[in-house]
């Protein structure tokens, strides 16, 4: 009868620690989740929703001259120069632009990769065949429309309004989205 005494008393010590172990395991998990969030979750931004207008700003491209995007139907793909997904989309956004009616550009974040340097957007430009009068480096373009992953497609009517915000998942979404929203095709 002791031991078993011994016994139970023994299992309910260890099962306390190792209720205080998952309670401790429990708090680390949460600490790493508020740490590693995405910088553009992280601030209190408003959202722009479709319809709304964006106030459009003349930005840099690779190129060193000054885009401003107003006054025209654009098509925003928003790429990675690491990003495998990216460099398959891109193809069908090239192919899916002549019937569309949007003027495209590409647009790159400009932050850090992986390892810590700026990603080499000139040799991504000329591997993937982007002009880099329509390549764009801005961070503050996909905060402002609220692009949180990539590859997206932002596409803009003529004056001003966003009219699909869309993260891709493949060649095919492109063609869809870009024939679906008919509003830059010619008359």
């Amino acid at each position: 009868m002791i031991l078993l005494t011994i016994a139970t008393a023994i299992q309910f010590i260890v099962l306390i620690g190792l209720a205080v172990v998952v309670l401790s395991l429990a708090r680390q998990v949460g600490i790493l989740h508020e740490r590693l969030s995405p910088a553009g979750m992280t601030r209190a931004q408003r959202e722009v929703e479709p319809g709304q207008v964006i106030p459009l700003q003349t930005l840099p491209a690779l190129s060193g001259a000054a885009v401003d995007l107003s006054g025209r139907h654009t098509a925003l793909l928003f790429v990675s120069a690491e990003c495998p997904i990216c460099k398959s989309v891109l193809p069908a956004f090239e192919d899916a632009l002549p019937e569309s009616g949007y003027d495209p550009f590409w647009v790159a974040d400009g932050l850090p990769g992986p390892s810590g340097e700026l990603p080499d957007y000139s040799t991504f430009a000329r591997d993937q065949r982007v002009d880099e009068d329509r390549m764009l480096v801005s961070q503050e373009l996909g905060l402002t429309l609220g692009v949180r992953q990539i590859p997206a497609l932002v596409l803009i009517d003529a004056d001003g309004r966003l009219v699909v915000r869309e993260t891709l998942s493949g060649p095919r979404q492109v063609a869809a989205l870009l024939s679906a929203n008919p509003s830059a095709q010619p008359a």
